[in-house]
């Protein structure tokens, strides 16, 4: 049997990027909030091409990442407003984000517009995020596409829920490679 290659993570959030970064190549076609890949994410909460993207982006990235399972931490929601709730009552809203965590652009303490995923911080003031249905510089809760990139850390516009990540589950690439020979 030939061997396969298995790329191993070792954090949920590697696993995460890896998946989110795979859509990269997302561009809305055919008019705003539409297109084959961004339908992909609005069918999967249940909205219609037109909707906004940005939190059935975050969704399914998670959903996918989780296998699917009913552990997934955030609700499968296209609302960014549904998080914001969900984060709230259940006390993960910070102010100093991680790595992993997922941003919120807010209009007001009680109306996030926008989501995606802290990627890196870069200080106390900037971060990369990488999100669905924004622009190629970030400055778009409203763009045509996949994009990483910085975003302004400013207090009282932007949020972020540290939700409790799930356990990795699986075996080691080695484990693996053993009971596909098998």
């Amino acid at each position: 049997m030939t061997p396969i290659s298995i790329a191993p993570f070792s954090t949920f959030e590697e696993m995460v990027f890896w998946i989110a970064r795979r859509f990269l190549f997302v561009r809305e076609v055919g008019g705003a909030n539409k297109g084959l890949w961004v339908q992909l994410f609005q069918q999967y909460t249940g909205t219609h091409p037109g909707d906004s993207w940005c939190a059935s982006y975050v969704s399914y990235v998670l959903g996918v990442a989780s296998g699917g399972a009913s552990n997934v931490m955030l609700p499968k929601t296209a609302s960014c407003d549904v998080m914001l709730e969900v984060a709230r009552a259940n006390g993960w809203l910070t102010e100093a984000p991680q790595v992993g965590d997922v941003f919120l652009l807010l209009n007001s303490p009680a109306d996030a517009h926008h989501t995606g995923f802290v990627t890196a911080i870069k200080g106390p003031m900037l971060i990369t995020g990488i999100a669905g249905n924004t622009s190629a510089d970030g400055r778009s809760s409203n763009g045509d596409r996949v994009a990483e990139h910085d975003l302004s850390v400013t207090k009282g516009k932007i949020t972020f829920v540290h939700y409790p990540r799930p356990p990795m589950l699986g075996a080691s690439p080695s484990t693996l490679l053993e009971e596909i020979s098998q």
